[in-house]
């Protein structure tokens, strides 16, 4: 029998690529099978993270470490190694990292959230205005 945990963040992980694909336009979002661990253990890029995605409109990646059940329905605990790890984990496959967070059992408001550090916050909002720049150049 598959621990329980580990089956709420593979749904988290199905429900959050079901979701980006349905809310962002002109994009792929997929899943990451055998991710985590596996990916860690053999440095293999393409296994790291546990959600991946593609928006036409940025010239990379994105690579996300989604974490649901760490805190119940009104908090969720965040810890550092989950952004350092994916940041690494992003480097290795020059993707912008991302870390989604669900608050179990959230019958209201917010549920899910994006976490990120500054330095991909500053790189998305410069990105944003570099296209908003060339199309006004238009």
């Amino acid at each position: 029998m598959a621990f329980k945990g580990k089956v709420k963040g593979s749904t988290f992980e199905r429900d959050l690529t079901d979701l980006l694909n349905k809310h962002i336009p002109k994009s792929l979002w997929k899943r990451i099978p055998l991710s985590g661990a596996i990916g860690t253990f053999l440095k293999e890029p393409e296994l790291q993270g546990d959600v991946k995605g593609r928006v036409d409109s940025f010239n990379k990646q994105f690579r996300i470490e989604a974490k649901v059940g760490y805190g119940g329905a009104t908090q969720l605990t965040l810890k550092k190694e989950w952004l350092d790890k994916i940041i690494e984990d992003s480097k290795n496959s020059n993707s912008i990292p991302l870390m989604v967070g669900k608050f179990s059992g959230a019958r209201d408001g917010i549920k899910v959230f994006v976490a990120m550090d500054l330095g991909t916050f500053c790189e998305i909002i410069n990105r944003a205005t570099e296209l908003y720049d060339e199309a006004e150049a238009y």
